[in-house]
């Protein structure tokens, strides 16, 4: 049974005005999310996840994403990942910013979660370089990608029932939270690291670099478009 999301009304006192923050970054960031938007949402219906939820789970990832950036993780990820794993590369690459390892974790839950039977489908776990070669492929896409976010959010559902009697940007903020930052934490410690200040979109943090709550970012911007 596909598990929806059911969108409600919600308000909460950010500690920053994001778009204030991130200018022409936000701006950009709407833009791409608005032009894609369609596109997105289909892969996102295939799996019964509300695309507005989705979108505001990576938003942050897409203020910080930097395509010069991306194009030397992405070379890296083709050759080191695929001949060694994610021991020789293991940058986040594409639009989401997935790293190899975290598609590795979403497919090994999915194999092993009911969904799989489910749906009809599983993954190649093997660790071999063909097993990884796809990943890569499936990574370097943004199709790919969106599926792999939307197995995510059905992998938390299932994993964390208790995000079905939150309000709907509580669930966000959950979902941002693990998925910046792991992928199995407790549901005591999302509620905890919610609040964290662990994110920021220089490309190297040096002790200037400022910080932000990523969930802070994810659930404004899913306020600000429901």
């Amino acid at each position: 049974m596909w598990l929806l999301l059911t969108l409600g009304s919600a308000t909460t006192a950010f500690s920053a005005d994001y778009r204030k923050v991130f200018g022409t970054d936000w701006e950009q960031a709407v833009d791409f999310v608005v032009d894609h938007h369609e596109a997105w949402a289909e892969e996102f219906r295939r799996f019964g996840v509300d695309s507005k939820v989705a979108e505001a789970v990576v938003f942050p990832e897409l203020i910080r994403y930097s395509k010069w950036q991306d194009e030397i993780e992405q070379a890296a990820v083709n050759g080191l990942y695929v001949t060694k794993g994610s021991g020789g590369a293991n940058f986040s690459v594409g639009r989401f910013q997935m790293k190899p390892s975290f598609a590795e974790e979403v497919e090994r839950a999915w194999n092993a979660s009911p969904l799989a039977q489910e749906y009809g489908f599983s993954f190649l776990l093997s660790d071999t370089r063909e097993a990884r070669r796809a990943r890569v492929r499936r990574l370097g896409n943004e199709q790919g990608q969106c599926r792999y976010l939307a197995i995510f959010i059905r992998l938390q559902q299932l994993r964390l029932p208790q995000l079905q009697h939150v309000s709907a940007e509580q669930q966000v903020r959950l979902l941002a939270t693990a998925y910046n930052y792991q992928f199995a934490a407790s549901w005591p410690t999302l509620n905890r690291m919610q609040h964290q200040r662990r994110f920021h979109t220089d490309m190297i943090r040096t002790r200037n670099t400022r910080m932000f709550c990523y969930a802070d970012i994810a659930a404004s911007f899913f306020i600000a478009n429901i």
